[in-house]
């Protein structure tokens, strides 16, 4: 192949390069665009009262700041959470008295949502598999975030079970960064201080670690 050859497979090589970065950079545009009018379309979400009342009792807690027990905050609500008939009502476990003895995250959001049934905050609320054997085919499994919504993630790098492994409760919507800010029980997080501590805890999540998104409907409360 001649130097001219060579010259001119080498000009056509980065037309092709500069033709190659052009579609890239469109495709990224497109994307920014679509996830912007992803989040755009969270505004027209409008959360219900109970919901409302459900973050209005989780900022309750929080600023009771609740931490696990003998990390110097008041662990006796833990056990309003997982054992009394306004949270997961499972009367007949043992007091609460040392941290890992439960895993209460569920517990938790279903004392901010003490208006649901019963029914529901003992047999589904408790865990990740049951929130998703029940509701992920029955319309209350949605695909972006409100204030009051019930949220899995992932608390771990490989992202499994498919169903999250913590539940946690919205208080915000998705910022253009992918974060919003929660509350949750049994967490590592910020307390009402703002000292990183395990209790109930704020933190701020990102949308890659959801795993799952549920809101509920009106007929899943006692009237």
């Amino acid at each position: 192949m001649t130097k001219a050859e060579l010259q001119e497979e080498l000009k056509e090589a980065r037309e092709s390069q500069r033709r190659l970065k052009r579609s890239l950079s469109l495709a990224l545009m497109d994307l920014e665009v679509s996830f912007k009018k992803q989040l755009n379309f969270q505004d027209e979400v409008k959360p219900s009262n109970h919901a409302y009342d459900a973050i209005k009792r989780a900022k309750s807690e929080f600023e009771l700041n609740v931490t696990e027990p003998g990390l110097g905050g008041d662990s006796s609500r833990i056990n309003l959470y997982i054992k009394s008939s306004k949270g997961m009502g499972f009367s007949w476990l043992d007091d609460y008295t040392e941290n890992g003895q439960s895993a209460w995250c569920g517990a938790f959001v279903a004392f901010c949502y003490t208006e649901l049934k019963l029914s529901i905050r003992k047999k589904i609320l408790p865990s990740c598999y049951r929130l998703y054997e029940s509701w992920n085919n029955s319309g209350r499994r949605v695909n972006e975030i409100s204030i009051g919504d019930i949220v899995t993630v992932f608390t771990n790098d490989s992202h499994s079970p498919k169903y999250g492994n913590h539940i946690v409760l919205a208080i915000s919507l998705i910022d253009e960064n992918g974060e919003f800010e929660t509350l949750e029980g049994n967490a590592k997080g910020a307390g009402p201080n703002g000292d990183w501590r395990e209790g109930v805890s704020k933190r701020t999540r990102n949308i890659n670690n959801v795993a799952c998104i549920y809101r509920l409907k009106d007929c899943d409360f006692d009237e």
